[in-house]
């Protein structure tokens, strides 16, 4: 029975959730192939894609950096850093579109530095809500170029914009809710019938939720220089994106124009978003397709696609083993400037 209790503790369910997409996942990964593309390469350009990956990563941690600050916590930075890249870590590995590390970016902001699960809440997920938001922004100008080139040689204006607008609203009119005041997820907790409610542990739920509701519209209504400041950095973060895309191609040769650039980091943006762990299969479906429709050869999609490929695994890979240390030995290094909810 203890051997039961301890296997569900949270460090161990890490590892029970994400070994498994791990191993799978690597067992589908020509290795070598990925290994050959890399050593083509020099090391000075591996350390320039490096470098403005680390970056990236530095503009979407301050992101999350400022909305809990402007919710009253002022974490260490460089802390929140790990946390994000552990969380990467787990989503990485899971199957659909990149989530699944979001719970553990809430267990370690409360379990290490006693930020109250309503604020540790609110701060993920409109961290996660401006992520998509800027994701999908991307998505839909994408889908823009991809039409006004007229790189497809079908007409794909409906099955392309339409999916794509829906998938930019979403985000868009839950933020336009809060603002309000509505709190869309609060009300719609509050019309579920009593038979679903009536268990202590969902009335907890719902409680810490309709508080991180309230916290998220604090920061919508009263945090106008912060959702600027996190605007603008979501959009430098995705300018460094394309750049690092196109810096990947030059280096292998190739000189894109942008709306080459923008077409396959559409590709693969869409790619990432279906039910595969990583993207695996359908980035490289979606790299060779792309290429393809713009005249180049397909072999240059695999070669981008094993690039990428070898990033995310390293990256995703540190972020699994960080995320054991995060939970078991890291030691707390500080407490933050407000502890009570």
């Amino acid at each position: 029975m203890n051997t039961l209790r301890k296997l569900w503790k949270p460090r161990y369910l890490v590892w029970m959730v994400a070994l498994p997409f791990l191993w799978w996942a690597l067992r589908q990964i020509p290795v070598g192939e990925i290994w050959s593309t890399l050593t083509a390469l020099t090391l000075g350009q591996l350390l320039i894609l490096a470098g403005i990956n680390l970056v990236v990563l530095l503009l979407f941690t301050s992101r999350w950096w400022l909305i809990l600050r402007s919710l009253g916590y002022r974490l260490p930075f460089i802390s929140l850093i790990a946390y994000r890249l552990a969380g990467f870590g787990i989503s990485y590995f899971t199957p659909g579109p990149q989530f699944g590390g979001e719970p553990l970016q809430v267990h370690l902001t409360r379990e290490r530095h006693a930020v109250p699960a309503p604020s540790a809440l609110a701060a993920v997920s409109m961290d996660k809500i401006l992520e998509l938001l800027s994701n999908f922004s991307f998505i839909l100008l994408g889908v823009w170029v991809v039409l006004r080139s007229q790189v497809a040689q079908v007409d794909l204006s409906l099955p392309l914009i339409l999916p794509a607008g829906v998938l930019f609203a979403l985000p868009a009119i839950y933020l336009i809710a809060l603002w309000s005041g509505w709190q869309p997820l609060t009300r719609l907790t509050r019309q579920l019938p009593a038979r679903l409610t009536w268990h202590p542990a969902a009335q907890k739920m719902s409680q810490v939720l309709a508080l991180a509701e309230e916290r998220m519209t604090s920061f919508c209504r009263h945090s106008p220089k912060a959702f600027v400041q996190i605007i603008l950095l979501s959009a430098l973060a995705w300018l460094l994106v394309i750049f690092e895309y196109w810096l990947s191609l030059y280096f292998l040769g190739y000189n894109l124009e942008a709306y080459q650039v923008i077409s396959l980091l559409t590709a693969a943006r869409i790619a990432f978003m279906l039910p595969s762990p990583g993207g695996l299969g359908t980035l490289e479906a979606s790299q060779v397709l792309m290429f393809e429709a713009l005249g180049f050869s397909p072999a240059l999609g695999i070669s981008i696609s094993l690039l990428v490929r070898g990033r995310d695994l390293l990256l995703g890979g540190l972020g699994l083993w960080m995320s054991t240390i995060l939970v078991q030995r890291m030691p707390v290094n500080s407490l933050p400037s407000q502890a009570g909810d």
